[in-house]
């Protein structure tokens, strides 16, 4: 995809940029029908559940399964997979062995080979609060920042974890409840450790709010979601609910108890309000099954981000060579923007051009429309007109497992990773 860049040329977003000038050409205006798939795309939806364990005695680790993700991601429409790293034998040691990290970079090498993201946590304990000191654990952060830093580019989100059972905040051994400033070491350390475009997520908005007030790189992991009447303790002040929805920051967890509000119409009214991204679709079964195959089918589409095709405005035929307009409107049917950014860009007969949009701004229920120009081949003849959402990152930018597809019939081309607008043809 990136040798596609060399003829690039920047477009504007809702109004053409100022260049030559753009030669009249018959179009026709073509609407394009919805899909209801469930389907894979990078960095959203259901997750797969994985966890593994660095027990004092050399037992409890299991790697990761490239083959089993990648079947999750074709077979399930998972694209993400959420990993649990459990440092038992580490509570007591500064220095995490050469061949333990080793063991967690062959497991982000199996998360790139699988064509899917992950969602990782780093934590002590799965039983109980035991846990390592505040300075054991930012020089464990330290050592497994480089492992982070390589891998960016497959990270969705890196839980704050390590402090308490689970990594969740709250039974610990090592952190007082009411002092922050050991915690705040943690969430500085781990900041500082993974790249600036990665989400950090914290276990409640009152931990946002107190340790990274003006940050909304700090998302909030919510793994009591619909328990109670405020989710077990994720909600402890009263405006905790209306600063959420108005925060533009990554939002996931998973649900925990049934409860009188756990059912699908308040899941589905909060998974919009406060823009989840992300869901463990294997706990708790008693909330999830309650709300059916068609509660669970919508929310397999709409967490995070769903583009849809509106329609577009294209040329009908082009002279050889010429420069030709091209509109296309999109809406996002999801409960999220798309957390990272990446390229919006026209194709054409193995060319690119890139349009000057943020998919970041690209808001549920908002229409959006992007117009540009686009060179006609030299050549006459018949050839596909294409719209493409690649990865940002170079490393994965040819790899059409981690381009965006289009939540529409009959559009996709899963060889390239493009989706097809319509044809265009080339003729004197």
């Amino acid at each position: 995809m990136r040798s596609l860049l060399a003829g690039a040329t920047a477009l504007a977003l809702i109004l053409p940029a100022a260049g030559p000038a753009v030669a009249a050409a018959p179009t026709v205006t073509r609407a394009y029908a919805a899909s209801a798939e469930v389907f894979a795309n990078p960095g959203r939806g259901f997750f797969t559940y994985t966890e593994t364990h660095l027990f004092a005695d050399g037992s409890g680790w299991v790697p990761l399964d490239a083959a089993a993700l990648a079947e999750a991601r074709t077979g399930q429409g998972r694209s993400l997979v959420f990993r649990i790293f459990y440092l038992e034998r580490y509570r007591g040691t500064d220095t995490v062995a050469a061949a333990d990290l080793e063991r967690i970079r062959a497991d982000f090498a199996a998360i790139r080979r699988a064509g899917v993201k992950a969602v990782v946590r780093f934590a002590y304990s799965a039983d109980s609060g035991a846990d390592a000191t505040p300075d054991r654990t930012v020089r464990h952060i330290a050592q497994l920042g480089p492992i982070l830093a390589a891998n960016a580019d497959v990270l969705t989100a890196v839980q704050a974890g390590f402090v308490g059972r689970w990594g969740e905040w709250y039974y610990t051994d090592n952190y007082v409840r009411a002092d922050r400033a050991d915690r705040r070491r943690v969430l500085t350390a781990l900041l500082a450790a993974v790249p600036a475009g990665v989400p950090v997520q914290v276990r409640t908005p009152a931990i946002a709010r107190a340790l990274a007030p003006g940050d909304t790189r700090v998302g909030v992991h919510n793994d009591c979601f619909l328990a109670g009447t405020d989710d077990y303790g994720t909600y402890t002040a009263a405006d905790d609910r209306q600063w959420l929805a108005a925060r533009k920051s990554l939002v996931g967890g998973e649900t925990c108890d049934v409860s009188d509000r756990s059912g699908w119409a308040d899941a589905s009214t909060e998974m919009a309000a406060y823009h989840w991204t992300y869901l463990n679709p294997s706990f708790h079964l008693g909330v999830l099954n309650s709300w059916g195959e068609d509660g669970l089918a919508e929310a397999g589409r709409r967490l995070g981000y769903r583009i849809r095709l509106v329609q577009a405005v294209l040329p009908a035929r082009a002279e050889p060579g010429a420069k030709i307009k091209v509109t296309v409107k999109v809406t996002n049917d999801g409960y999220a923007a798309p957390v990272q950014n990446r390229p919006v860009r026209l194709v054409l007969a193995g060319r690119a051009t890139t349009l000057a949009a943020d998919v970041r701004t690209w808001a549920p229920g908002r229409t959006v429309t992007v117009r540009g120009t686009i060179t006609a081949p030299a050549t006459p003849g018949t050839y596909s007109l294409g719209l493409a959402l690649p990865d940002p990152a170079s490393r994965l930018a040819a790899t059409p497992a981690y381009a965006i597809r289009l939540a529409n019939t009959g559009v996709w081309d899963a060889r390239t990773g493009h989706n097809t607008l319509g044809s265009l043809t080339v003729a004197r």
